[in-house]
């Protein structure tokens, strides 16, 4: 079945279609319908938009011509969009005119007042449909994405409901509704009066770790009096096969390129390049002191396994030796070490354990006589959170290693309102070490205690140490500014290819080397494809740029190993024109195009190998004739051609 669309629109102004949907919401997508808001109209000649050209007047629209690229790429969208319906859908759209730009549908968000209105993508979202394949209205609304208006303070927040505090006194302090009014509501808060010190001394504790100076791979190999390939060998896997076929890896693995990992406080990648730090160059350097062989065997050429008897030659027994070296490692912590992704930044294992100690002794040290009380009356909605509106609110909340942080989301594995530290940042997501353990918490992969660590969403915490959803208590005071940059934190180096949504970035992404601004060529310049400037231009075959010969002129009318083109006349050593086609290539093989052969000598007519009668392209030697391959050196200049080489001494044809 096919089936076949009428353009309601056919025949309409293109003007008259912009004026009527942009600023209007549409469902595009059919037959999987997705709402949307229109932004823009285009045909083929122009773009329409709605602007306000005057301030104070109502937008008015206002078309725009393509530019020369954009006229191609409107033709593709397009065609794209025919082509799909009718290769995929075995829908006929029929010409397609008139595309309708639109930013898709992302979600609702809550104001400041407790409504809920529609929220859709940014421009760089945006999507292009036909505009006869948009539905502008459907029969069932998704109940998901249904407008609401601000509900009464009384149902939204009844007596003894559970919120968190957003004063600038006491933010992010656990609070319980005492009251509410027809505008504002009164809470009751708990708090400990040492609450807000406590967080500078974990960021503190961050802050004055050991921070490590990390130098790039060919500074370490110089450093170390090792090649870079070594470098590269023993930083990952080096494994050494045992007489018995038992393979062991005598690398230190800290890093590892295909899987896009490093390990935290050794390595790191910048760029292009590996870096390592000094901890790193510090335990190689005791490593190739205490076994120097296994450095000696990492320069060897091959992608095959190192034998044991190879690396330890001179020891009695290579496998126990090779043991040995691997039990060594063991001790220095190396297979201890934890492989983070190159996009994630975390604390060591050092730091957890000491902002562990920290928050155990905080803990230790608070008693119920400290808590103290206090009730707030008169406050507007927006200066308290709730847990379930948490997602909505906290959105773009930025994050670092070594805040201090609280749960407001009352769904999920971790309690409400525990606190916990930052100790790690993924690119959606974050570590935390909280203060006390709790059933579904985790070890992080064994970088703190059981039961303690978890990784949450950045919107499910309430970040204390810096503070970015501060609301006034004043419910005449106009509405505080909240962050509108989103939190997108990036550590490693950024792939030159983004992979598909949903996917991993594959390792070994090196970003393209920058243009020059004045040419747009590379580094190195512009590249020559299948150019040698050395080959027949004057100048010998492999070697530098030889003295210009003296001109001699050649019975075929050669001089310097280039032949004169058809055009120019052939003069012969009696005077008469030479009126014959062009004799073959020294290699024996004729032209019949009508084209003066490149090089080396070229007989009479008769001899159709194109040399004289004692001579022979690539035949036997002849006394006083220097042969085009294998007579002269490399650097001697000689001619183009694969046949015989001349030069002012050599004789002429008769």
């Amino acid at each position: 079945m096919v089936v076949h669309i009428v353009n309601a629109h056919e025949n309409r102004k293109v003007e008259d279609i912009a004026q009527e949907m942009i600023g209007r919401r549409i469902f595009i997508g059919w037959p999987f319908l997705q709402e949307g808001m229109v932004s823009a109209i285009s045909d083929s000649l122009f773009k329409y938009e709605k602007l306000s050209v005057i301030p104070g007047k109502p937008a008015k629209v206002v078309s725009n011509p393509h530019s020369p690229q954009g006229l191609g790429l409107w033709k593709m969208k397009a065609e794209k969009v025919e082509h799909y319906y009718s290769k995929r859908c075995g829908v006929i759209t029929g010409n397609v005119e008139v595309l309708v730009h639109a930013r898709p549908l992302k979600g609702l968000k809550r104001l400041d007042n407790g409504a809920f209105v529609k929220d859709y993508e940014d421009g760089d979202k945006e999507v292009e449909q036909a505009v006869q394949m948009t539905v502008s209205e459907v029969f069932s609304e998704d109940p998901r994405f249904v407008e609401r208006e601000p509900p009464p303070l009384s149902e939204e927040f009844p007596e003894g409901s559970k919120v968190f505090f957003l004063g600038e006194h006491a933010y992010g302090v656990a609070a319980q509704v005492s009251g509410t009014s027809d505008d504002t509501l009164s809470v009751i808060l708990v708090f400990f009066s040492s609450e807000k010190t406590e967080n500078e001394r974990f960021k503190s504790v961050v802050s004055n770790r050991l921070q490590n100076k990390y130098y790039p791979s060919f500074k370490v190999a110089e450093m170390l009096g090792i090649s870079a390939r070594a470098l590269s060998k023993i930083t990952s896997s080096f494994m050494v096969v045992g007489s018995d076929g038992n393979k062991n890896n005598l690398g230190l693995s800290l890093k590892f390129e295909a899987k896009g990992l490093k390990v935290i406080e050794y390595s790191r990648k910048d760029g292009r390049y590996w870096e390592f730090s000094q901890k790193a160059i510090d335990l190689i350097q005791e490593y190739k002191n205490k076994y120097p062989e296994v450095f000696e065997v990492l320069d060897r050429g091959g992608d095959a396994m190192v034998k044991a008897h190879d690396v330890f030659y001179d020891a009695a027994n290579p496998d126990a030796k090779a043991k040995e070296v691997k039990t060594w490692l063991n001790t220095k912590g190396v297979r201890d070490f934890e492989p983070v992704s190159l996009f994630c930044d975390q604390l060591g294992k050092a730091t957890v354990k000491e902002i562990e100690a920290l928050a155990d002794s905080i803990t230790a040290s608070k008693s119920a006589a400290g808590i103290k009380k206090a009730i707030v009356k008169g406050i507007p909605r927006q200066a308290v959170l709730k847990p379930s509106h948490a997602v909505y609110r906290l959105q773009n909340q930025h994050f670092a290693l070594g805040d201090r942080v609280i749960m407001v989301q009352d769904s999920g594995s971790v309690p409400l309102s525990i606190k916990g530290v930052v100790v790690g940042m993924n690119a959606k997501s974050m570590d935390v070490v909280w203060d006390a353990p709790f059933m579904s918490g985790s070890t992080l992969s064994d970088r703190c205690s059981q039961y303690r660590g978890s990784t949450v969403e950045f919107w499910s915490c309430l970040n204390l140490t810096n503070p970015q959803f501060v609301a006034s208590t004043n419910p005449k005071a106009p509405s505080q500014q909240q962050p509108k940059v989103p939190f997108k934190p990036q550590f490693g180096p950024h792939p030159s290819v983004r992979p598909a949504p949903g996917q991993h970035p594959a390792a070994g992404f090196r970003p393209a080397p920058a243009a020059a601004a004045h040419k747009g060529i590379g580094y190195n310049g512009p590249v020559q494809i299948m150019s040698n400037p050395n080959r027949g231009r004057g100048t010998s075959r492999g070697g530098p740029p030889a003295p210009a010969a003296p001109h001699v002129q050649q019975q075929n009318g050669t001089a310097n190993g280039h032949a004169k083109t058809p055009s120019q006349s052939m003069h012969q050593t009696n005077g008469n024109h030479n009126d014959q086609a062009p004799y073959a290539r020294g290699r024996g093989r004729g032209r019949s195009l009508g084209f003066e052969p490149r090089g080396g000598f070229h007989g009479p007519a008769g001899n159709p190998r194109g040399a004289p009668a004692a001579v022979a392209g690539r035949g036997r030697h002849v006394p006083g004739v220097e042969r085009g391959r294998g007579g002269p050196p490399r650097g001697v200049h000689r001619g183009r051609g694969r046949g015989a080489h001349f030069n002012s001494h050599a004789p002429t044809a008769a």
